[in-house]
């Protein structure tokens, strides 16, 4: 499994210029993008942060009621 990451790395290192000459036009009609339509931007960075607050708020009501569980347990057996 190593050497296969390794040898992939060295692919992905041996061809980087290719790559990188690839990319740059999508990069570029990407921040044209961004720069013609701020908005739209910040529409996408908001939704993921909602997202991100989403899953915390559900790990905060998990931690919560097994804090109460807890509470609950201690106050009758002690």
């Amino acid at each position: 499994m190593l050497n296969k990451t390794k040898k992939f790395a060295k692919d992905v290192l041996a061809r980087r210029d290719e790559i990188k000459e690839k990319a740059i036009p999508h990069l570029q009609k990407a921040r044209d993008y961004a720069i013609a339509n701020p908005s739209e931007v910040m529409l996408g960075i908001m939704t993921l942060m909602l997202m991100d607050i989403e899953s915390e708020v559900d790990d905060l009501e998990e931690i919560t009621s097994i804090s109460a569980s807890v509470d609950y347990h201690n106050y009758f057996n002690k």
